[in-house]
């Protein structure tokens, strides 16, 4: 048997060793600060907070009066005169108001109706208009909408927006900006509004919804009214109904993104010391470096050894069982033996068949050439004169009785074509 060679271990191994269990330790932490963090954000919710959308409020203006506004409005209802109050005190009408006679008669102002919907209507003081019951649940189904599709776009989801005509994502801007026209599509397949779900209908109900949760934009660079609209860079992240699954795939991809920048600070700073010490010690360099390529050769030379030695016994056994099982006085082709039992083993893994053809196999030669048991000779074999060996016949018979399984002493052993005997 060949003398086992001993490796020391060299500092610079110890300080290998020392980062990786480094890096081992860290992925373990940042691991579990991710799993604490995906917890914590599990109850995201399905619809964002809803905001009082109110596109213009004033504060009371009691005893204040409107003016009125638009010019060419008029009202035949009741009036308000400086008799009841107003002593010549008005201020302008609200936002999107019509205003006669000092009251805020309606909000239509600008916008109109949509298929008998407004967008705002006064509250109940009369002050102030605020969104209609209608609008609110439309913007609702729209916020809930655009959050699907933000999640299903983030985790690359079946129904994802893959046509990039119809979606963007701006530099610096966290969520994209989808078509007037796929939301539409999305509203109306998804939800079980009244009316029905159109770009224009989108563009109409603009200034219903809160700037500080949905946003318009333009997919394109040039300059026209908005022909998408998204999520508002101001909506948290953790408010979004993240899947459990598509949180894992986030906290990996960011571990994986850290442990990749950890690695190369970590190169980084070996190869700054690494010159900085050769350009201190530029005798002593060379020397170092001679022993850490040795240490690696040499450790390298012992893997390869242990190797051959591990499956060395494991391909002798298989050579020599077909040996024992090959018919006849003909031999065995020894180069075809070392392809059989090549197959025979790593089927699949050429690698591993090309490692044993090289390394393992010039042993099994010479151990069988060293066998007085077997028949060594050359003939002719389709073609070309190749080594034979041949196991002698009593050889033969005491390999398949020691191979045979279950067999007890005095009992007959049946032979079967697999393991046929010499007549």
């Amino acid at each position: 048997d060949e003398e086992e060679e001993v490796l020391q271990v060299s500092p610079f191994m110890k300080v290998i060793k020392g980062i990786f269990m480094l890096l081992k330790w860290a992925s373990i932490l940042l691991w579990a600060v991710g799993m604490i963090y995906v917890l914590s954000t599990l109850g995201g919710d399905v619809s964002l907070d809803q905001v009082d959308s109110t596109a213009a409020t004033d504060d009371a203006v009691s005893p204040a009066c409107f003016m009125d506004y638009p010019s060419d409005f008029y009202f035949s209802g009741e009036n308000v005169t400086e008799d009841d109050g107003c002593g010549g005190n008005y201020i302008q009408c609200p936002q999107w108001g019509r205003c006669h006679g000092g009251l805020l008669r309606d909000c239509n102002d600008g916008g109109g109706e949509w298929q008998g919907l407004v967008r705002f209507v006064p509250n109940e003081e009369g002050t102030s208009c605020v969104s209609s019951d209608g609008a609110l649940v439309i913007m609702e189904v729209v916020q809930d909408t655009l959050v699907n599709m933000t999640v299903s776009q983030s985790c690359r989801s079946s129904n994802m927006i893959t046509d990039p005509a119809s979606v963007l994502l701006k530099e610096q801007e966290p969520y994209p900006l989808f078509s007037l026209d796929v939301v539409s599509w999305r509203v109306n397949e998804a939800s079980e509004v009244d009316i029905t779900m159109s770009a224009d209908l989108l563009l109409w109900l603009q200034p219903v919804f809160d700037a500080a949760t949905v946003t318009f934009g333009q997919l394109s660079e040039t300059d026209g009214p908005p022909d998408a609209i998204g999520l508002s860079s101001e909506v948290p992240e953790h408010k979004l109904p993240v899947p459990f699954s598509c949180q894992m795939r986030f906290m990996f991809m960011e571990l994986f993104g850290w442990l990749l920048k950890f690695l190369y600070r970590v190169v980084v700073l070996l190869t700054q010391k690494s010159w900085q010490y050769m350009s201190n010690h530029p005798k002593s360099s060379p020397i170092v470096l001679m022993i850490l390529v040795a240490a690696v050769s040499i450790r390298r030379k012992t893997k390869h050894r242990a190797k051959v030695r591990e499956i060395f016994d494991i391909v002798k056994e298989e050579a020599y069982d077909r040996l024992a099982h090959c018919d006849g006085s003909g031999g065995y082709a020894a180069l075809h033996l070392r392809d059989d039992v090549g197959h025979a083993m790593y089927s699949s893994n050429v690698r591993e068949r090309l490692f044993m053809y090289n390394y393992v196999w010039p042993r099994v030669v010479v151990e069988v050439r060293a066998d007085n048991r077997v028949r060594k000779f050359r003939k002719a074999a389709d073609g070309k004169q190749l080594e034979h060996w041949d196991l002698n016949t009593n050889s033969k018979r005491g390999w398949q009785l020691r191979k045979t399984p279950n067999k007890a002493p005095g009992k007959h052993v049946e032979v079967t074509s697999s393991t046929k005997r010499d007549p």
